[in-house]
């Protein structure tokens, strides 16, 4: 088949869902499709097209003609992320994968705890370039005949998209992300674990949670460094991620210092790779008010990490509370600590860490490939790319 890929700027070393389509899109052209990856971002840096995959850049093309160049690719199939993707938006895509949430991220919005920034940010979704987007996003749903074949990553997201839009539900498709359990495993973690500690400075008998990821808001930072507060001493968190930008950042440096936990919060930026981060933890907390998965979830678990997550991330679906992490509503400051509690005893990170690890071993990324290629031949039996 000849197959496309939306990506967001061609960068290889990526984490979370860009690493993932970029391995992606290498695997089929493996297999032996005519493979193009796509992206409307300008690239950071210049990237050598692996072999068997064509790499196209639209940046600075107005709609029509993003649409007019897709159009003269032929493409069988392309795979496109409908949220954010005002630049595609006269593509007929007709594989859909749903990566950050459905009508501009509604359930997002809980995440805004302060009254007055949640009045404004509501309010904000009202204006007319919001609903633009907004509209935009349900055309690529509900525009195109044939419907397109449309990926959930958890039926958390599934459960969202027919909430959201008007599509038919034989056309979604409940595809677990997944990952490479050459990377992430038990084995690589403790056999990094000692560099790690000594290099952000953690304590050896002390426990180490860990926050992984870029939003620290959505994420539920600030929440997590007001309980951490209220926690043993012993207990420290390092935190991998830049924020989404400068404010955020020195606001949360600026909680740290406020509360007094400067020798127990280490910001690490962005760590790369990120198994260095979770070689340092002994427990992932990631207090999500909103992931369509979460790989940050499944990465820690077949590391042998227990996790403490919320109903919001898709991977909470397969965590056992209580065995193999714990799955807390992010409001509820008293089952968080709750879990923090229960993961002071070495004995049962032990346990609960070995349940995530068989948790996660049946996520390989060959099962999913091979499930996300299945999809491209149902979209591709239905009609090209228009």
């Amino acid at each position: 088949m000849r197959l496309g890929i939306e990506h967001r700027g061609f960068d290889p070393s990526g984490a979370g869902q860009q690493r993932y389509l970029w391995r992606l899109g290498l695997w089929l052209a493996e297999r032996g499709h005519d493979m193009h990856i796509i992206t409307a971002q300008r690239a950071k840096r210049e990237v050598e097209a692996p072999q068997g995959v064509t790499l196209h850049t639209v940046h600075g093309l107005s709609a029509a003609a993003v649409g007019a160049y897709v159009r003269e690719l032929s493409l069988d199939a392309m795979l496109l992320n409908p949220e954010r993707a005002a630049a595609f938006q006269r593509v007929g895509a007709n594989v859909l994968r749903a990566g950050y949430g459905t009508e501009q991220y509604s359930q997002k919005m809980r995440s805004f705890r302060r009254p007055l920034e949640h009045a404004l940010r509501s309010a904000s979704r009202w204006a007319p370039w919001s609903k633009w987007y907004e509209h935009i996003e349900r055309q690529f749903y509900e525009g195109r005949v044939p419907p397109p074949q449309i990926i959930a990553q958890s039926s958390y997201m599934r459960n969202e998209i027919l909430r959201s839009y008007d599509v038919p539900p034989e056309h979604l498709h409940l595809v677990s992300n997944a990952v490479d359990h050459d990377e992430f495993s038990p084995a690589q973690r403790l056999a990094q674990r000692a560099a790690a500690r000594e290099r952000w400075r953690i304590p050896e008998h002390a426990l180490c949670l860990l926050f992984i990821g870029h939003n620290f808001r959505l994420k539920g930072l600030g929440q997590l460094l007001q309980l951490l507060q209220r926690t043993d001493p012993h207990v420290h968190l390092l935190v991998a991620g830049k924020g989404t930008g400068n404010a955020q950042r020195r606001a949360a440096l600026r909680q740290t210092e406020r509360l007094g936990l400067q020798s127990r919060v280490v910001f690490a930026g962005s760590v790369n790779p990120s198994m260095q981060a979770y070689a340092a933890a002994d427990a992932v907390v990631h207090l999500s008010w909103h992931d369509s998965f979460g790989f940050v979830v499944l990465e820690a678990m077949a590391c042998g990490l227990p996790v403490i997550t919320t109903p919001w991330a898709g991977a909470s679906e397969h965590i056992e509370h209580g065995a193999s992490g714990f799955v807390v509503d992010p409001g509820n400051d008293a089952d968080i600590l709750a879990a923090i509690d229960a993961l002071r005893s070495a004995a049962n990170r032990e346990a609960m860490g070995a349940r995530a690890t068989l948790r996660a071993a049946p996520f390989t990324e060959e099962h999913n490939f091979e499930q996300v290629e299945a999809v491209f031949r149902v979209a591709a039996d239905r009609g090209p790319v228009t």
